[in-house]
């Protein structure tokens, strides 16, 4: 393995709107962010990229494992400053479809999990806790394919009693987002469908959405902030020529779904972040817009494009194509 690359070579390092925004070389295509706080953040996507800042990030090494560095990394779960779980997505059958962890904050690695059949690919990894997970991958045998550790990752099996899946149904690898976790409560969202448990794993329901199924369209992150209430984002990310649902909002765990008028617009919306009580983030494809109503009202702030955002203490970190990622630590609220 090579020594750690300090990735400082940036192209550029410029204002957009309220975004400072880094541009690797590599031209990567970021689709995962975790904070653990507003100093230590991961970040990963194409190209091997598994990137690293612990200062809020000013810099960032990439720390994938030479091997590994032809994969597409979808997916980051830091459960720990040490404990790491980065997730390939690709088919299982090309030798795409794994996770490797690092228990040294990314120094050294290990793959704890490999599936080789075909069709296997997985979409969406999220931890609760540093012990329990759950890897959500496309549908396998009329069944939504959703893998479970109880250890931190270390051994995964597939969840078995979850309601059949429809034909043609799946999920999308684009931000990481579609598991939501709020204490023992698990939701994961297909392109219009979501499925719900309320015990972590042990039983399950469908609930129904607003939202097209395509495949392109539907939803594309599923974000609970408490027990009851909660958010699901989406649109086409191929017809960006017609209006399609970009948000809907829940007050009752997601047995019911509310949209407004203006909810439809042109493009897509990919991720949701929580900046403080009322004030929500959103960003896509689409550009960033802000929330003072918990997710109920919506406005633009700039046609900015990325795939992934999260904010923790105030600090807010979004991640697109391109090898472009912003941080920002101020939104304009009242423009």
């Amino acid at each position: 393995m090579r020594n750690l690359i300090l990735i400082l070579s940036l192209l550029s390092f410029h204002s957009f709107a309220q975004w400072k925004l880094n541009t690797f070389e590599n031209k990567a295509s970021f689709r995962a962010i975790d904070m653990l706080d507003s100093t230590n953040i991961w970040i990963s996507g194409s190209k091997g990229s598994i990137l690293k800042s612990t200062d809020s990030g000013k810099t960032w090494k990439n720390v994938c494992p030479e091997q590994y560095k032809a994969f597409d990394f979808r997916g980051i779960s830091a459960l720990n400053p040490n404990e790491i779980v980065a997730m390939s997505a690709g088919d299982g059958s090309e030798g795409k479809a794994f996770l490797i962890k690092s228990s040294n904050g990314g120094k050294t690695w290990n793959m704890v999990l490999e599936k080789k059949e075909k069709g296997v690919f997985f979409d969406s990894i999220k931890f609760k806790d540093s012990k329990n997970g759950f890897v959500l991958g496309d549908a396998i045998d009329k069944k939504p394919y959703l893998l479970q550790t109880k250890n931190g990752g270390m051994t995964w099996s597939r969840v078995k009693n979850l309601p059949d899946i429809m034909v043609g149904e799946a999920s999308f690898a684009a931000s990481n987002s579609c598991i939501s976790i709020y204490k023992n409560q698990v939701w994961f969202n297909t392109q219009n469908r979501i499925f719900y448990s309320k015990n972590l794993g042990k039983s399950w329901e469908v609930l129904e959405t607003p939202f097209e199924s395509g495949r392109s369209l539907g939803i594309f992150g599923t974000f609970f902030f408490s027990k009851t209430k909660g958010m699901i984002v989406g649109g086409d990310y191929v017809d960006d020529k017609k209006p399609t649902l970009q948000y809907a909002f829940t007050e009752n765990a997601g047995k019911l779904w509310q949209t407004k008028e203006n909810y439809s617009r042109y493009g897509l919306t990919e991720c949701v972040s929580k900046i403080s009580e009322n004030i929500f983030i959103s960003v896509g494809t689409i550009g960033t817009a802000i929330s003072t109503e918990k997710g109920k009202t919506w406005k633009e702030k700039d046609k900015e494009s990325f795939h992934v955002v999260s904010c923790k203490d105030n600090k807010c970190v979004a991640a697109g194509g391109n090898g472009r990622i912003g941080t920002s630590t101020h939104f304009d609220i009242a423009k």
